[in-house]
C-alpha cells in the first residue's frame, strides 16, 4: 500500500480526489488531509507519507513554498493544478507527477502508473530547482530535461540529446556522451515535447536532433548519417521535410 496525504485549501477538491482514489486506486491508503501548507508540513512530519497530492495554488503558502520549508523531501509528490498548457510542458520536462483540475479518472490512473514505473522516492533539491526553473521560463523551450528511468533520474541538457529510438511503448534516448537511457514514454510523447527544439521525426521509430546530422544519403531508400556515423533510416513521407531542412 502507498500511504498518502492530500493537501488542498479547497475542501471540495480534497473530497473529490479522495472519492476518485477510493474508487479507482485500491493501492493508495489515504492517511489524512490538510487545508494549508502549514498544516500539510505538520502532517507530513507526523505521518511520514509515501506520497503527497499537493495543490499548487494555495493562499499564504503555495505548494512550492511549502516544499521549500521541508528539509528533506523523502516522499513522492503529485502536483494538483489548474495551470495552463505551457506550465504542463514544464512539468513534463521536469518529470514530475501532476494532475489537472478537474481530476479525470484516466489522468489519475496514469499518474499512479508512472509513479509505480519510476519507483522514485522523494524530490531531490536539484530536481525541485529544475522544476522551478522550467516554470519560470517564459518560452516553450526548456534548456534541461529530466529523464526518468527505472534506476535513476538524469538531468541533461536538451542539446545533449542526439536521437531517440522507439522500443514499443518505451524509448531509448541516446546522448552525446554515447550513453543511452530507457524511458517509459512513447516516441510520440517525446516528439511532442521536443518539437519546439527542432527535433525531426525521420521514421516511425526515430526522432533526431538535427544539430547532429552530418549528411543525407539518397541511395537505399534514403538515410541520414549522424556525427557518430550512426545511420538512421528516413521514411518516404519524411524525406522532403528533411531535405528542406538540410538545404535551408
Amino acid at each position: 500500500m502507498i500511504k498518502a496525504i492530500l493537501i488542498d485549501d479547497e475542501l471540495h477538491s480534497i473530497e473529490t480526489l479522495r472519492s476518485e482514489l477510493n474508487r479507482h486506486c485500491p493501492n493508495i491508503e489515504i492517511l489524512d488531509a490538510a487545508r494549508s501548507g502549514k498544516e500539510g508540513i505538520e502532517k507530513i512530519k507526523l505521518l511520514k507519507p509515501d506520497l503527497v497530492f499537493l495543490d499548487i495554488e494555495m493562499p499564504w503558502m503555495n505548494g512550492f513554498e511549502m516544499l521549500r520549508e521541508i528539509e528533506q523531501i523523502d516522499f513522492n509528490v503529485i502536483f494538483v493544478t489548474a495551470y495552463d498548457s505551457y506550465a504542463i510542458e514544464a512539468f513534463k520536462f521536469s518529470a514530475v507527477g501532476y494532475l489537472l483540475k478537474p481530476i479525470q479518472k484516466d489522468d489519475l490512473l496514469s499518474a499512479i502508473q508512472r509513479l509505480d514505473q519510476n519507483k522514485s522516492q522523494g524530490i531531490s533539491p536539484s530536481h525541485f530547482e529544475l522544476l522551478l526553473q522550467n516554470l519560470s521560463n517564459q518560452t516553450n523551450k526548456f534548456p534541461k530535461i529530466a529523464l526518468a528511468t527505472a534506476e535513476s533520474l538524469e538531468f541533461v541538457g536538451v542539446h545533449e540529446i542526439v536521437r531517440c529510438e522507439s522500443d514499443k511503448n518505451y524509448t531509448y534516448v541516446h546522448l552525446k556522451d554515447e550513453s543511452k537511457h530507457l524511458l517509459s514514454k512513447t516516441l510520440k510523447e517525446l516528439e511532442n515535447m521536443l518539437d519546439s527544439h527542432g527535433f525531426i521525426r525521420t521514421h516511425q521509430s526515430h526522432l533526431v536532433n538535427p544539430s547532429f546530422i552530418r549528411r543525407f544519403v539518397k541511395s537505399d531508400g534514403g538515410y541520414i548519417v549522424l556525427e557518430d556515423q550512426t545511420q538512421i533510416p528516413v521514411s518516404r513521407s519524411k524525406k522532403e521535410k528533411i531535405l528542406q531542412f538540410l538545404n535551408a
